[in-house]
């Protein structure tokens, strides 16, 4: 396990008495005891972009380290990814492995998605015993002009909400029948049909109770192709900006001096800049705050006994509102924090009067349970200070907790503590800063100190052409935001990369004082016991082993799993006596099928195979939703036909498929007889048989056994069961993936079965190992359903769980005399994506790609981790001309 836990560093300012300090130390121990069991992992993938089109693939890197260090995790060995639509739906589900808490991965964007804003989702199996909260999330945007070709302009107007459709062209989709939806979640407040007017106009009157819900929109482009739009609808129309008070440490108290955070927002949940006026009953003013663009900002007040106050603020827009100020507390706590020294952090805890009562007030600074800090004072003045070094805290997002004589929390305060050493010291040189079109341009790189004694460091690098994408540089995440800042903090960070520039560290504390933050349960709830959710070291199939038709654990059952491409790999196991199974250890690509096999003690089948199905977390409400955006196709207009164009060339070359053309198609032929259902469990493939049996041929049939004999060619029936002229036992039967015994072929109703299909021929058995020695009949039913109320199988299962993506190679042209990898014409949007970037033992390492046929400034992207937990986000443009 790559997390170390560094000794506890626990300075008591006072001496305290033995059994004082034993209750402290128990509770420290617990805590500590809580962090080492449940160990937080974070993730971070690195895209080679932000925004996409249908057609593209998405490249990335996934980074996962553990604790504050940040240091590479050997907890899970699997990482799942999962791309979510704007339907919030999971559309590419993909698991990865990791080796050290790196792996790799692409998604390929398919013609037929809809364009929006998509949200990649990325965590391991033991990150879900905390709040999905926390997994990596980052919008995308995704534009399509493969299929979908259609603009749009949308919007509230007056009392509707208005989507012109247009073509690529600028044309109105002129009276287009379009059907519209308005969902929350899953249920529809609204479903109706309109026609586009003259200008590809239609009107929906919006009302209140469809503010943030999601419309959708069907209709057919001008190719006939079916089209679906989504739209986020707006906040009500009366809707006005908002602003919200944050106390430092959670409690405004009387009679001393206070600070107070402000969040100013639009409607739509992004900030807007503000100014507010604080005053006393009176109509003095007690204090000024203004937010930034982000609608973050804070003062001190000095808030008097008995005093009211009132709010005034005015928006960056000219609005106004006013409030009062609430909760002002006559006896309790509060905090005021200093983080603002280099080298060390200062807090005063305020007491009311009737708190002085010379009990044990407790200063504790910690991470989720990683107890850094502890020091005691009596409470016998009205402010406390407490003070402490820097040196040996990590950077991050810590939690101040002050804890009373009982140790309950009384205040929680998170900070933030930035220090240069947790950055990775990079430099990156190219070998030329300006480059001609199809070049060769390499890139040095060294990572670390002359003086570090190990300068080994992982690292992945993008290469894109600014004139082809644009970035949104501020809102997409990097790896020091998804690390330090995103995997810590509750809710939607606007612009997480803004907190990262140099002298944001005042912004940056008035983030963590405005939104809400993860936090020990100091009530007895820390329990080290066993997670919900286990690490997970490779891919494993469970399942339960029962008596035939019963719910009795067959203990002890024999269990096999065969792999359906080679049936010569298989695995044995024994269900224990709840008849639980495992088949562990297992590293397989996805898409592959397996059979389970079950016999008891005598050697018998009588057993039914349950497996336990894999579970994912719920999708939920995007905590990004704020930055999501409608009309993407129209947004995006210039980088979706400059995609057209270089799909073009590629669909030129044979290196790309052409779009789907999807057409309006009449079918007056009849269905052909003999032929195999598509959704036939044919290992070979629907229709790849020595004999096909079509529900034609079976209308007539009293039962499928006494139909079949003398009709299914090299095939007798002795007693209802098949078997092969060739001799042998009897054949197998196959009835919709699930493996059954010859003589329930009795039980199966023809009138349910849309197909049999005979396989005989080693060409054809060849896959099916020993369970094709006597040939096999697959059996589709019309539903896939209807025969598995008529029989029971016994002692054999199909599954094909999900296994390890098999990664595409990023393709790299090279443009050198006799080189077989070059592009026609070259007009890339990511021009090189490199992911597995090693440095040696000196920091070292190289890189080199070609420019493309297009000019303009190149921005090359570089992010990575070393083993001591350093992060590096670095940029760096070249310009091509």
């Amino acid at each position: 396990m790559m997390w170390i836990r560094s000794s506890l560093l626990l300075l008591f300012m006072l001496s305290i008495s033995a059994s004082r300090s034993q209750d402290i130390q128990g509770l420290l121990d617990k805590i500590n005891a809580y962090h080492d069991s449940r160990p937080i992992e974070k993730i971070h993938l690195h895209l080679d972009k932000s925004r996409y089109t249908a057609g593209e693939t998405i490249w990335f890197k996934a980074y996962e380290v553990v604790g504050v260090e940040n240091m590479m995790s050997n907890i899970s060995k699997i990482a799942y990814i999962d791309l979510i639509d704007p339907k919030n739906r999971i559309i590419t589900a993909i698991k990865i492995p990791l080796t050290s808490g790196l792996g790799l991965g692409d998604i390929t964007l398919q013609d037929t998605l809809i364009e929006g804003t998509y949200r990649l989702r990325a965590y391991s199996n033991w990150m879900r015993n905390d709040s999905a909260t926390y997994f990596f999330n980052q919008n995308i945007e995704i534009s399509n002009g493969r299929l979908d070709n259609v603009l749009t302009k949308s919007g509230l107007q007056g009392e509707n909400y208005s989507v012109q459709l247009l073509n690529l062209n600028d044309q109105p989709l002129a009276d287009a029948n379009v059907r519209y939806d308005i969902m929350v979640g899953e249920k529809s407040l609204k479903r109706g049909r309109l026609k586009t007017s003259k200008d590809g106009k239609i009107d929906i009157p919006f009302r209140p109770e469809y503010a943030r819900a999601k419309l959708s929109l069907r209709f057919d482009n001008r190719e006939q192709a079916p089209i679906e739009k989504i739209f986020k609808l707006p906040a009500a129309p009366q809707a006005q900006h908002s602003i919200q008070f944050f106390p430092e440490g959670g409690v405004l108290l009387s009679g001393t001096i206070n600070k107070i955070a402000v969040k100013t927002l639009q409607p739509n949940g992004l900030g807007i800049a503000a100014t507010t006026h604080i005053t006393t009953s009176k109509g003095d003013t007690a204090a000024v705050v203004s937010t930034n663009a982000l609608g973050m900002g804070s003062t001190p007040i000095f808030i008097t006994n008995n005093e009211q106050f009132t709010t005034h603020t005015t928006f960056a827009d000219g609005t106004h509102t006013a409030s009062k100020l609430e909760d002002i507390q006559q006896s309790g706590y509060n905090i005021q924090v200093n983080n603002g020294n280099s080298s060390k952090l200062f807090a005063q805890v305020n007491l009311s009067a009737d708190k002085q009562d010379k009990s044990d007030i407790y200063f504790v600074l910690q991470y989720l349970g990683r107890v850094y800090y502890v020091s005691k004072q009596a409470a016998s003045k009205s402010e406390l200070i407490f003070s402490l070094p820097k040196e040996q805290l990590p950077s991050g997002v810590l939690t101040i907790s002050i804890l009373n004589a009982q140790l309950q929390p009384l205040i929680e305060r998170p900070i933030f503590i930035h220090k240069e050493e947790s950055i990775l010291p990079l430099q990156a040189t190219l070998s030329s800063k300006t480059a001609a079109t199809r070049a060769k341009v390499s890139v040095a790189l060294e990572s670390g100190n002359v003086s570090d004694s190990v300068r080994y460091a992982a690292l992945s690098a993008s290469v894109v052409n600014l004139n082809k994408t644009s970035i949104d540089s501020l809102n997409a995440s990097s790896i020091l935001s998804s690390l330090l800042l995103s995997a810590d903090v509750k809710g939607h960070i606007e612009n997480p990369r803004y907190y990262f520039e140099e002298g944001r560290l005042n912004d940056l504390d008035n983030l963590l004082l405005t939104q809400a933050w993860r936090k020990i349960d100091w009530s007895g709830t820390l329990d080290s016991n066993q997670a919900n959710f286990s690490p997970e070291e490779d891919i494993s199939i469970k399942g339960l082993a029962r008596k035939l038709g019963r719910k009795a654990p067959a203990a002890g059952a024999k269990m096999t799993l065969v792999s359906t491409q080679n049936f010569m790999d298989f695995i044995d196991t024994v269900a224990n006596d709840n008849g639980e199974f495992v088949f562990d250890n297992l590293v397989f690509p996805d898409s592959i099928k397996f059979l389970i096999t079950a016999k008891d003690d005598k050697g018998k089948n009588n057993i039914d195979i349950v497996v336990t199905p894999a579970t994912k977390p719920t999708v939920g409400i995007n905590k990004n939703e704020a930055t999501e955006k409608n009309d993407l196709n129209s947004l995006l207009l210039d980088e979706l036909l400059q995609s057209k164009k270089y799909f073009a060339g590629l669909e030129s070359q044979g290196l790309m498929e052409k779009s789907i053309a999807i057409e309006e198609v009449v079918v007056t032929a009849q269905r052909p007889k003999n032929k195999a259902s598509e959704s036939s469990a044919n290992l070979n493939g629907p229709g790849n048989a020595d004999q096909i049996i079509s529900a034609e041929d079976l209308e007539t049939c009293p039962t499928l056994d006494m139909c079949l004999n003398g009709r299914l060619l090299g095939v007798t029936f002795r007693n209802g069961v098949p078997y092969t002229t060739r001799g042998g036992g009897p054949m197998q039967v196959v009835l919709d993936g699930m493996y059954i015994e010859g003589d329930q072929l009795s039980m199966i109703t023809p009138m349910d079965v849309q197909s049999i299909e005979v396989l005989r021929n080693v060409n054809h058995t060849a896959i099916y190992g020993s369970y094709g020695a006597n040939g096999l009949l697959i059996i589709t039913t019309k539903t896939g359903r209807d025969a598995l109320r008529n029989y029971t199988p016994k002692g054999i299962l199909t599954v094909q769980p999900e296994g390890f993506h098999l990664n595409k190679t990023f393709y790299k042209p090279v443009y050198e005399p006799d080189s077989e990898t070059t592009l026609n014409q070259d007009f890339r949007t990511t021009i090189h994506w490199e992911p597995n970037l090693i440095t040696n033992k000196e920091g070292k390492a190289t890189f080199d790609f070609y420019t493309s046929d297009e000019g303009g400034q190149y921005l090359i992207t570089i992010e990575g981790i070393d083993f001591d937990g350093r992060i590096v986000h670095k940029t760096l443009t070249l310009d091509v001309k």
